[in-house]
């Protein structure tokens, strides 16, 4: 899946090289519970994609501009809409998924990393999140030697698929953009923002029948062959 003229590789983090150990619906759910409000996962999950999807609307409309308070306000607003009447929620949801107990890595990640740096690639994580990434990056054995290529939206100021985001990752991989390959589980923000830059780029959908040269279901059929 990598040919010779890539010289660098990131990686999306949440839905690529980490995922929350429990589903996100029934995480709101039981937090809800410990507040006195009584919900559903299903009700929580539609809840969650609308909300989701108004904030989207607001970071597009301000061209995809971001900071560590926008970051902030961002999720309060989503956790406000999808569990109402319940601000402390807020608090101890934003504290859990600042902790490593609350995600899991990869199962193939670290096999894929070494392997990539290990032929000479320069690989490092690309991530539309806030400064609690780097308290994850560090706390897994596998992904703390990324730590130093980690680009973080609200730190950059840019979320993708912004141009000003992967115009930082050129800088972090110190080489053109036409020779660096992203990878992540997003159409728009990891795949059709990073070509939009000049980036070669690959979907991760581990669901996916129909894995191809721009679509994989696993993180190893990236390893050049």
């Amino acid at each position: 899946m990598i040919d010779d003229t890539v010289r660098a590789v990131f990686f999306d983090a949440v839905g690529t090289l980490i995922s929350p150990r429990e589903p996100v619906a029934r995480t709101y759910a039981e937090c809800a519970h410990r507040h006195g409000l009584e919900v559903s996962e299903e009700h929580v999950r539609g809840s969650f994609r609308e909300a989701f999807a108004r904030q989207e609307q607001i970071d597009r409309d301000a061209g995809w501009r971001t900071d560590e308070a926008r970051e902030r306000a961002r999720w309060q607003a989503i956790v406000s809409e999808v569990l109402p009447g319940t601000g402390s929620c807020f608090e101890e949801l934003w504290a859990w998924f600042a902790s490593p107990a609350a995600w899991a890595v990869h199962a193939e990640a670290a096999e894929v990393i070494r392997e990539l740096a290990d032929r000479g690639l320069a690989v490092g994580i690309a991530s539309n999140f806030d400064a609690r990434l780097l308290g994850l990056v560090d706390a897994f054995p596998l992904l703390a030697p990324l730590r130093w290529r980690c680009a973080i939206s609200s730190l950059i100021g840019w979320r993708k698929p912004a141009p000003g985001f992967f115009a930082y990752l050129t800088q972090l991989a110190g080489c053109p953009a036409g020779q660096i390959l992203h990878v992540g589980d997003d159409r728009r923000n990891d795949v059709d923002g990073a070509m939009a830059a000049g980036f070669k780029a690959i979907l991760f959908d581990p669901h996916t029948a129909v894995p191809g040269q721009d679509q994989i279901a696993r993180l190893r059929d990236l390893l050049p062959r």
